[in-house]
């Protein structure tokens, strides 16, 4: 009996190395701190990104995507692995994943699972010990990480090893070699190879995230008198819970000490929307070269390209320069999915989606089994069909007991204690008011409740509220 089942073994291993080699290869390129104020989501905002339109113009753009968290760690934790920080317990960038979720099959590794060959470059997972994978156990067959320092500098681009303590006003032209092109490099040369199976290929863009470094030649696409700052209202904050206020005066330096400076003074906060214009359409020409490199190999017919970015940012508006919030600006990310065969090009869907839906998104995509663990839910029908009924919306939690829920037209928030606050997006999209205790609103609300967890991960009591 041993030789007919060793037979049969191998010829199920054979069968499913043949289907890997049809299988499309998949580019994978996320975007770090890259919010929605870009040109991407419409043509009059100030953020110039040209390569991200051309992207999408080939594929499917989601108007309404958003992260599972506005911090770094468990939101990509939450696309990397398929599950929410309620399921996961990844709560805050202190928390070490892969400790936590010793037996989490990542995305890539279920790819690798399945016959494709993984690589990956720069910020896929969070930086530093939270991030760190397990060496017997990586996700990727081969990766190439951020370089932490030069040999000109002890500080490479603002990613230094240990401690981080960056001044505010760390921003600016910068006229070294960037970071994101050593990753851009390393992605392209990997394009160039010939490959015996499918290829998972992950390019992670540090920039926009902080410091706002960007070349010349970006921060000349914004000249100072042009800079266009986000709406900030006198007491915008008024009508916010305590834990709200909390949540946006999280390294409140950042925001107080730039607003306090005079306009024209490098270290102003309009300076600093500046260079964050700068370094976003920096990242927007990284996207361009890994296009550029794709069409060139003559591999684009046969491969998924997936772009989105972990989450958003405050640049001023909500009393606020980081994007440790619950607010539509810290969470509402870009998302494009261009899959041959199934999208149209240049389509739009406008349902409330979620970066963990990813996942089974691409599993499905790929013609993989469906991973039944996952939180998320694929979006191939609505890649087919961007207009269709879509009975779902988007949940973005910052730490145990504090949700919102993304609808179509409403962003409604409720705190671990009880508080809450709701927005009407169609007629407050910078959210200015909030409408929670208007009587009229109560349907609003318990229609969204409905959306909220029923059951949390405990918190591991890392989470930072100040």
């Amino acid at each position: 009996m041993k030789k007919p089942t060793l037979i049969a073994f191998c010829a199920i291993v054979l069968c499913a190395l043949n289907l890997a080699a049809d299988s499309p290869n998949v580019l994978f390129i996320a975007i770090d701190d890259m919010n929605d104020w870009t040109t991407v989501f419409n043509e009059n905002n100030p953020i110039k990104t040209p390569n991200i339109e051309r992207l999408a113009a080939r594929g499917c753009f989601f108007g309404k995507a958003y992260s599972a968290s506005p911090v770094c760690n468990p939101s990509r934790t939450a696309l990397m692995t398929g599950l929410r920080p309620t399921t996961s317990g990844i709560y805050s960038n202190r928390d070490r994943w892969r400790k936590l979720l010793p037996d989490a099959v990542t995305l890539p590794k279920y790819f690798e699972k399945h016959g494709y060959a993984t690589r990956g470059a720069g910020k896929i997972f969070h930086h530093g010990p939270a991030g760190a994978e397990d060496p017997h156990n990586p996700s990727f067959q081969e990766f190439f990480s951020m370089l932490p320092a030069r040999k000109n500098g002890p500080n490479y681009n603002g990613f230094t090893e240990g401690p981080v303590s960056r001044p505010v006003g760390d921003w600016g032209v910068h006229h070294e070699k960037m970071i994101d092109i050593d990753t851009v490099e390393w992605v392209e040369a990997r394009m160039d190879e010939e490959w015996e199976n499918p290829l998972f290929l992950a390019a992670g863009i540090f920039r926009p995230h902080l410091p706002f470094y960007a070349p010349r030649q970006f921060f000349d696409l914004y000249p100072f008198d042009k800079v266009v700052q986000p709406p900030m209202p006198k007491d915008d904050l008024n009508d916010i819970p305590p834990t709200g206020v909390a949540f946006a005066h999280v390294q409140y330096k950042r925001y107080s000490m730039p607003a306090n400076e005079p306009e024209e003074s490098l270290g102003s906060l309009k300076r600093m929307v500046q260079s964050y214009y700068a370094s976003s359409s920096f990242a927007d020409s990284m996207v361009g070269r890994l296009l550029d490199k794709l069409d060139d190999t003559g591999r684009a017919d046969n491969t998924i390209i997936v772009l989105w970015s972990d989450h958003g940012y405050h640049l001023g508006d909500k009393e606020s320069c980081v994007k440790h919030t619950l607010w539509d600006k810290a969470n509402h990310v870009p998302l494009i999915i261009v899959a041959p065969g199934v999208t149209t090009a240049g389509s739009r869907c406008d349902a409330p989606v979620s970066l963990v839906d990813l996942y089974p998104t691409l599993v499905e995509l790929a013609g993989l089994p469906e991973k039944d663990d996952n939180d998320g839910q694929s979006l191939v029908p609505l890649l087919k069909n961007p207009n269709r009924d879509w009975k779902s919306s988007a949940l973005t939690t910052h730490g145990r007991g504090n949700h919102a829920v993304r609808s179509n037209d409403w962003r409604y928030i409720r705190y671990a204690d009880g508080t809450e606050e709701l927005y009407n997006h169609k007629k407050d999209p910078w959210e200015h008011k909030n409408v929670a205790g208007d009587p009229e609103n109560a349907s609003v609300i318990a229609e969204h409740k409905r959306w909220l967890p029923k059951t949390e991960a405990v918190d591991h009591g890392r989470y930072p509220t100040k």
